[in-house]
């Protein structure tokens, strides 16, 4: 269609270029059609303008006429206005009104339309109407200013939807091109000034900060090599976000520790052969990576945290860390946290937990991962069928890896440092047969159970696998030499770097361990006051080897060549002496030292030049309340962007409505791109495409013309990392895969369907789906699409046909299984949908979305919109079962699948026909959870369980607002039970006698709870 709308401006332009002044007429009718395909295309600039020049030749010829008549003698009272100047004046206070024109412009030729109504004919009363709907939410009084459209369903776990401790992947520096991405490296030598001064990266769902600490290393690394000018006009913004307080306040801490680290040596030698710096880095070994600490480890961090936070102000910190941005409000979360850790005991319930409580659900060993995972399909009814397929699968797949890196090794020379590896762990009598099976299992371990061996101490590894804590480490420490004054290995006390000795050191090991148990400390940082309250103190199981995973997840090679004093490397030793020296320095510890004695020494050395902002809250709502940014010197757009495994949680649509308009634009030696990992999900679907599809009922190719995001990957993969590059607007490609009004009608159309309906899954299943978006999260992709230029008085009109009819016709299809794509049928017949359940609250949320000007136009029939101002309410529900609100095995659905919450509004409360059954049990209690939501299944639902489709949304969709109206758009107060929302007044006394139901929209059914009714809630702002 906008190829049809193309051609014929190109005909109308050559009409107009070629026509004679004598022929006004028909010159002002070329200029009105012209007109009119502006507008249609959303070019409302060049539409108004075109308006302008019909009307005036119009008015010109009118007046020449009537000059005529009155040469003529004759007085020209039967001379009228054309027609046609009424419809472009129409059309042009609409095309101004659409391309934000102030309000007293549109005006004008309204006004002009209305003073003469007998001649206007139809335009009269339209100009009116127009008028008046601009009007209207002018004049209401607002006290809207706390209005932020929260754009995510509530949950009962919200924001304590999963807590991890420790992140999956490897880090990346946003500097770096990644692997699948055109992006090409950002290299601070060929910037331009502008370039150089204005680096600005979003860290995303930072956890445990590996990608930002990476990023800063490599930009202190390429700093040192700028010339001095260059060193000069070098600038970089990093803002750090979570949703999860505790995650902050321990990078938080890690940072500032990291910043005395830096300061106490000048070198990481002196870090390791140094008292006091080498106390220091012992707190961060253990507050990063450990479950419980040595007590004297335990004492120093809680004297560091008071002398810098809990004992400290706001205004104090900002004065000795000015580096360090932090707004007031994510300062009083990471203090209370901090208080928590200093006191445990009075901020933890259930009481906080001893070492010998915590470590049994800590599994650091590896090997057994897939064994515990099985088990835990067979406690949620997986048969042994299923379990042995799986098995099968993970079998298979190793073996295909084997083959290929076999393969590989019997074309490849080895090297003289493969062989001497290779004879070092089998003996000088190997055969290259022998030696090259094992470079292949070499390559296996890191390819599949990463922690690459050169930097892994046998001692580390001994000390977790018995233990499950760090292997303490004395160092030049006094209070760690006192602290390991029993543990002695062997006669000399040597490590067991070689086979010979370890025997001894596990024998040393198991007499250390009972006073590890009795004396050691759990620590506080990686257990969330706030989780540990919400579980009841049920902690769910983790994982994590640190001494695989650090040097997997930290120490990758780009990192450890951004390094200035590098961890020794096993491969470079030549003779056992060398490598029992190796293998001594070459611990756990002195590696996390050494990495955060740089990442210390970075800040130092970019004292000035580098700024590190640490925003509390979802992404997006940081990209949502970006505006707010300018006026405090913080910047509102991004070179980079790095989400985590955010979208999994939020869905693609919400994050890139939000987030991807904070990329800034594209330079000529930055590629703005936005990054994530697809995690949780991947069990779910069955291509990328099915995936994307789920929240944005687009395919990804499609995104380019919608989202202005282009995948790099020509082939994504849902496993790993997936990078998105910013498309530019007169990117040639947009244009082409840009929709017709009928391919926009049926998207929104699908859309919508999918936000206020999804398909309804199997409650008891531990494989994710999350379906968060709400009403607001649809009219806020209304005003994206008018921001990048898509035609606005469409949009509109799209709107306001959901607002005025309560039964939807559309060629969309609605999917009533999870998870499915949701593409059009290949019956393009349209399709009927009753969707007056939805209808109220769409009509509210768009009233308040007008009242705070969110919309971008505000062209609506009001007549169909509630009339009054929205005020915030708050309902407080109680008597909600603790298992709701606290177990990990929760009764009713798991904890670790997705709760959408929303609430419906009925006249009479139906009792127990929408209610879950109370049969419904939940086998998960000794599962593995990661393994489950990761497993690589199609198709949805838990293995073994029988789907039943819900009621609640079947009967909603046969019988609409007769069964109640239902609300997405509310926020849930965990610990107060209580519900807030914005309702319209009006909407609010008109419902105010039915019965307020939490529901939740993810299996469709009633939540049981106290009972209430929507009058019962507080007006609170």
């Amino acid at each position: 269609m906008r190829l049809h709308f193309t051609d014929a401006l190109s005909c109308y332009s050559e009409g107009i270029a070629v026509v004679t002044q004598a022929d006004e007429d028909l010159e002002a009718i070329l200029y009105s059609n012209r007109s009119g395909c502006y507008y249609e295309m959303g070019n409302y600039e060049n539409a108004a303008a075109d308006a302008r020049k019909c009307s005036q030749l119009l008015m010109e010829s009118m007046a020449m006429k009537i000059k005529a008549a009155h040469d003529r003698g004759e007085p020209g009272k039967d001379i009228k206005m054309p027609p046609l100047v009424w419809k472009n004046m129409y059309r042009l206070a609409r095309s101004l009104h659409f391309g934000n024109a102030e309000d007293a412009e549109v005006h004008y030729p309204l006004h002009l339309i209305e003073k003469q109504l007998e001649e206007s004919g139809e335009y009269g009363p339209m100009a009116t109407k127009m008028r008046e709907q601009l009007n209207y939410y002018l004049r209401m009084p607002s006290n809207n200013e706390k209005f932020e459209p929260s754009l995510l369903r509530a949950s009962f776990q919200n924001p304590y939807v999963e807590y991890y401790n420790f992140g999956h992947d490897e880090s990346e520096s946003l500097l770096r091109r990644n692997e699948g991405s055109n992006a090409e490296s950002i290299l601070l030598d060929e910037l331009d000034d502008e370039e150089l001064s204005s680096l600005s990266f979003l860290f995303g769902g930072v956890g445990d900060g590996r990608h930002a600490f990476a990023t800063l290393l490599d930009a202190n690394h390429q700093y040192q090599s700028l010339s001095e000018m260059k060193q000069d006009k070098f600038r970089l913004h990093m803002t750090l976000n979570d949703i999860s307080a505790q995650l902050l306040a321990k990078d938080v801490l890690v940072l500032v520790l990291s910043y005395e680290l830096g300061g106490a040596a000048d070198s990481a030698k002196l870090a390791l052969t140094t008292a006091d710096p080498f106390n220091i880095g012992m707190v961060i070994y253990y507050v990063t990576l450990g479950y419980a600490m040595p007590p004297y480890v335990h004492r120093k961090m809680v004297e560091h945290i008071k002398r810098w936070f809990t004992d400290s102000t706001f205004e104090d910190f900002q004065q000795t860390f000015p580096w360090l941005v932090i707004s007031e409000d994510t300062w009083t979360g990471i203090i209370t946290i901090m208080n928590a850790w200093v006191e445990p005991e009075a901020h933890y319930s259930p009481e906080f937990p001893s070492a010998m409580e915590v470590l049994p659900s800590y599994r650091p060993n590896g090997d057994d991962r897939v064994d515990n995972a099985m088990a835990g399909l067979s406690s949620m009814g997986a048969g042994n069928e299923l379990i042995g397929d799986m098995k099968a699968k993970l079998d298979s797949a190793r073996e295909q890896k084997r083959a290929q890196v076999a393969e590989a090794f019997k074309s490849m020379d080895l090297t003289r440092d493969m062989i001497e590896k290779a004879k070092y762990a089998l003996g000088e009598d190997a055969t290259e047969k022998e030696m090259r099976n094992f470079l292949v299992e070499i390559v296996l371990d890191q390819m599949l159970d990463g922690g690459p061996p050169r930097y892994v101490s046998p001692m580390d590894k001994l000390f977790l696998e018995q233990t499950k804590c760090l292997n303490p480490e004395a160092g030049p420490s006094d209070e760690m030499k006192e602290e390991t004054s029993s543990f002695v290995i062997g006669k000399n006390g040597s490590s067991p770097a070689r086979g010979s000795s370890k025997e001894e050191a596990i024998e040393a090991i198991n007499k250390y361990k009972p006073h590890v148990g009795k004396n050691w400390v759990t620590n506080p940082v990686q257990i969330d006051p706030s989780y540990w309250y919400f579980s009841d103190g049920n902690r769910a199981t983790d994982e994590f080897n640190p001494v695989k995973e650090f040097p997997q997840g930290f120490l990758t090679q780009d990192v450890i060549s951004f390094m200035s004093e590098p961890p020794p490397d096993i491969l470079s030793a030549k003779t056992d002496e060398e490598k029992e020296k190796v293998f001594k320095s070459n611990t756990l510890a002195s590696n996390v030292i050494r990495y955060y004695w740089h990442v210390g020494r970075a800040v130092t050395n970019l004292l000035g030049k580098t700024v590190i902002e640490i925003a509390l809250g979802s992404i997006v709502a940081f990209g949502d309340a970006s505006s707010d940014r300018e006026g405090k010197a913080l910047p509102s757009k991004y070179h980079r962007i790095t989400l985590s495994n955010i979208p999994d949680y939020t869905g693609m649509h919400s994050v890139f409505i939000t987030v991807a308009p904070l990329l800034s634009l594209k330079s000529k030696s930055v590629t703005p791109c936005i990054q994530s990992n697809c995690l949780l999900n991947t069990g779910l679907w069955k291509s990328y495409d099915d995936y994307f599809f789920s929240t944005t009922a687009l395919g990804y190719k499609e995104a380019e013309a919608v989202f202005r995001l282009r995948v790099a990957d020509q082939e994504p993969c849902i496993w790993g990392t997936n990078v998105w590059e910013q498309v530019d607007d007169d990117d040639e490609r947009v244009e082409s895969l840009s929709l017709s009004h009928e391919e926009l009608r049926t998207w929104l159309h699908r859309l919508f369907l999918m936000t206020v309906v999804p398909a309804d899954r199997d409650v008891n299943s531990m494989l994710r789906e999350e379906k968060a978006s709400n009403i607001n999260t649809f009219l806020l992709t209304l005003s994206h699409c008018v921001n990048l230029g898509m035609s606005a008085h469409f949009i509109a009109s799209v709107l306001e046909d959901l607002l005025k009819k309560k039964t939807l016709v559309t060629k969309a299809t609605l999917s009533n299984e999870s998870p499915a794509l949701y593409l059009d049928s290949k019956d393009v017949s349209k399709k009927r949908f009753a969707l007056s359940a939805f209808h109220t609250e769409l009509a509210n949320q768009t009233a308040i979305f007008l009242q705070n000007s969110i919309l971008g136009f505000r062209l609506l029939d009001t007549s169909v919109l509630p009339t009054q101002k929205a005020s915030l309410y708050e309902l407080e529900l109680g008597g909600i079962s603790p298992k709701y609100e606290q177990s990990w095995t929760y009764e009713y659905g798991s904890v670790s699948s997705a709760m959408s919450l929303g609430f419906m509004l009925q006249k009479t409360k139906v009792r127990g026909e929408y209610d879950i059954s109370t049969a419904a049990r939940n086998n998960n209690n000794n599962g593995n959870h990661m393994f489950m939501m990761m497993a690589m299944m199609q198709g949805g639902g838990m293995p073994g369980s029988q789907k039943k489709p819900s009621k609640l949304r079947r009967d909603l969709l046969s019988s609409g607002d007769e069964i109640g109206h239902v609300f997405s758009c509310m926020d849930w107060d965990l610990a107060n039970q209580t519900a807030s929302f914005w309702m319209c007044e009006d909407v609010f006394e008109k419902f105010s006698d039915y019965h307020f139901r939490l529901i939740r929209t993810d299996g469709w059914f009633c939540l049981p709870h106290g009972d209430a009714k929507l009058g019962d809630a507080k007006h609170i702002g």
